[in-house]
């Protein structure tokens, strides 16, 4: 058949898009070689066109870089009332504008694949009366994701949408007009969101109020620089809240122009935590920092004034039972700082453990003929066995040393948890927190760590320590949140 036979069909495609338009044209005329095709890449180009009045029938995408779709539609029927107007857009069609569905004559979605030129065909040689028309639903195809395609990735929308499902950090993309039109599967398990709320919402809407206008700002930021970072709280659905670091990155087409923001929302909870645990441990650092170089300079000045007495006199040897003791406070406070350093870190493994014999084992150790024990617990607990051993050793010496001649140390059970008490002399109320802290004790030939070690130790288990008056005016540590074995 020659082209004098064949009964032209003009057909103008508007797309800014050069190659989806020289794609379309090359497999329409293969699907019928009655359909020309001729494009325009604005709507005012296309206008031109439809003026000259040699098209027959208009194919066009939703978005257009010069004039609303709606708006177009409208000056192309006030032009020509009858000329056929067929929607090719990557828009899935429950997004297309109620005004806009009654002025087209036919709609079709853009798929990943090439079989929508021939139902494109068959829609165009239907409209203006040359062929059967073959309805399509519009939808996308088999996995395959609209809104990617609406934003010009074309066959890569299903093979990138199931990619980025695998991506455990959420992902997601906003249109021109920031609105959320994509989103992988990690997104609805962050936000407690389903995809039919998700679906057109706005993405601030997805966090904290306080956080909402930074968010904003972001957004703006990324759609002018390219480039957005900022770390937000995601508030979930349920009112829970999940801090994220937000990174945003603009998406163009093939012509540079911008068409959304990709945006990135990472989980970064576990990293607050750490940096919130390291920031105590700077400050408990500090404090030891600020304990030590006290406890040490003194007993250095005694040894440094004391040599010098002996070497003026013929006799030194008091001067060098104090230089004795000094040293050993140095190396009794030496050891305890080692211990604290590695007793204070978070417990990582725990066991199963009866206090009862761990207690009673503790106690045996202990060279304290004046003094007895009540042990009035059952209590099993998770915990380091080291550490909970070292933690006894500290309360008990506690309590024997500062209880005085004939104390009784009683261990007994607290609402989660348990205490260890003496009916010594007490600590006034006034001092007990005071005493908790590095460097801080009553014995002035004491080291200052040990009931600052035994609340590191109680801390590294989760736990909390407290000082508080015994029902016989002694002392009592209370250590609590054990919860159950």
């Amino acid at each position: 058949m020659s082209d004098a036979d064949v009964d032209r069909v003009r057909v103008l495609h508007v797309d800014d898009d050069p190659e989806i338009v020289d794609l379309a044209a090359t497999f329409l005329r293969r699907e019928d070689e009655r359909l020309d095709v001729a494009s325009a890449e604005t709507a005012s180009e296309a206008l031109e066109s439809v003026r000259a009045g040699d098209v027959q029938c208009l194919v066009s995408d939703y978005h257009l870089p010069d004039m609303d779709c709606a708006e177009f539609v409208a000056a192309v029927h006030d032009v020509d009332p009858d000329l056929p107007c067929i929607l090719f857009t990557g828009r899935d069609r429950a997004r297309i504008d109620a005004d806009i569905e009654s002025a087209i004559t036919g709609y079709l979605q853009k798929g990943s694949g090439t079989e929508r030129y021939a139902t494109l065909a068959s829609e165009i040689l239907s409209a203006v009366g040359q062929g059967s028309r073959v309805d399509t639903d519009g939808g996308s195809e088999p996995s395959a994701r609209p809104e990617l395609a609406d934003l010009g990735l074309g066959g890569q929308g299903a093979v990138l949408a199931n990619a980025l499902d695998t991506v455990q950090d959420g992902f997601f993309v906003l249109d021109r007009d920031r609105t959320v039109v994509y989103w992988n599967e990690s997104i609805p398990g962050v936000t407690g969101y389903d995809d039919v709320e998700l679906e057109g919402m706005d993405p601030t809407a997805l966090f904290a109020p306080g956080d909402r206008e930074r968010i904003t700002d972001a957004i703006d930021e990324a759609f002018e620089t390219g480039r957005a970072t900022v770390e937000a709280v995601v508030q979930r659905r349920d009112g829970g809240e999940v801090p994220v670091e937000f990174r945003g990155s603009r998406l163009t087409d093939e012509t540079g122009e911008t068409v959304g923001v990709a945006g990135v929302a990472r989980d970064i909870s576990d990293r607050i935590a750490s940096e919130r645990e390291l920031e105590r441990q700077n400050e408990r650092l500090e404090e030891l920092i600020g304990a030590v170089s006290h406890d040490l300079r003194n007993p250095l000045n005694v040894i440094s004034g004391r040599l010098q007495l002996a070497r003026e006199l013929d006799d030194a040897e008091e001067h060098f039972d104090a230089v004795e003791r000094s040293t050993n406070r140095m190396e009794t406070l030496i050891d305890d700082l080692v211990t604290l350093a590695r007793k204070g870190k978070p417990v990582a493994e725990t066991e199963s453990l009866a206090l009862p014999p761990l207690v009673e084992t503790v106690w045996d150790d202990r060279e304290t003929p004046e003094a007895s024990i009540s042990v009035e617990t059952n209590r099993r607990l998770l915990a380091d066995r080291d550490r909970v051993r070292r933690l006894f050793e500290q309360l008990l010496d506690n309590a024997v040393t500062h209880g005085g001649d004939g104390v009784t140390v009683t261990v007994g059970d607290v609402a989660d948890g348990f205490y260890v008490a003496d009916d010594g002399p007490g600590i006034p109320e006034q001092d007990r927190d005071r005493l908790l802290e590095y460097g801080e004790t009553t014995d002035h030939e004491a080291s200052g760590l040990g009931l600052a070690l035994s609340r590191r130790i109680a801390e590294a288990h989760g736990w909390s320590l407290r000082l508080v008056e015994s029902t016989d005016g002694g002392a009592r540590v209370e250590i609590t949140g054990i919860g159950a074995d």
